[in-house]
């Protein structure tokens, strides 16, 4: 990415979202308010691919998927693989992700969400450590319903800074 270009700010976004992936809720909150966070790296990556598809590829989104295995202790390659698999569908029909309204790109978000959750969980299954649960569909709404703020924040950024 040429910093020239307002790649430091591509980088600082992943980096944040990468942070808010890793943040979970106080232990002397109630357990339930964890299963409201969103799926941050897979909105930024999303936003960057429909905006910026010519820099932002597969590559990318595997080594982002990669640091966040090692800061959730999740199988290695597991977030790596929901990224880029997410980060390839998005890349190939990015024009039409663009010609959509917000409240079809949350609700291609929300369908991506669900399938990365999906992929967790059978990945999870494999190994016995996990079981199905409705629960799993909660982040993928929350993410939808937040999908127009962060695309509109993103937006006037990448204006203001020139992202190019």
């Amino acid at each position: 990415m040429n910093p020239a270009r307002g790649g430091w700010f591509v980088l600082v976004t992943l980096l944040a979202a990468l942070v808010l992936s890793a943040a979970r809720a106080p232990l002397d909150w109630p357990e339930w308010l964890d299963w409201l966070r969103p799926g941050w790296m897979i909105m930024v990556m999303l936003f960057w691919v429909k905006e910026l598809p010519h820099r932002i590829g597969l590559i990318s989104a595997w080594i982002l998927g990669f640091l966040v295995d090692i800061i959730l202790a999740e199988p290695l390659g597991l977030n790596g693989l929901i990224l880029a698999t997410v980060t390839y569908i998005a890349w190939s029909f990015h024009e039409r992700l663009r010609m959509y309204s917000v409240v079809q790109q949350a609700a291609v978000v929300m369908v991506l969400m669900w399938a990365g959750d999906l992929l967790r969980l059978a990945v999870h299954n494999i190994a016995a450590v996990a079981a199905f649960s409705w629960v799993l569909f909660v982040p993928g709404l929350v993410s939808a319903a937040l999908w127009p703020l962060l695309a509109e924040v993103l937006t006037r950024a990448r204006v203001r800074i020139r992202v190019e």
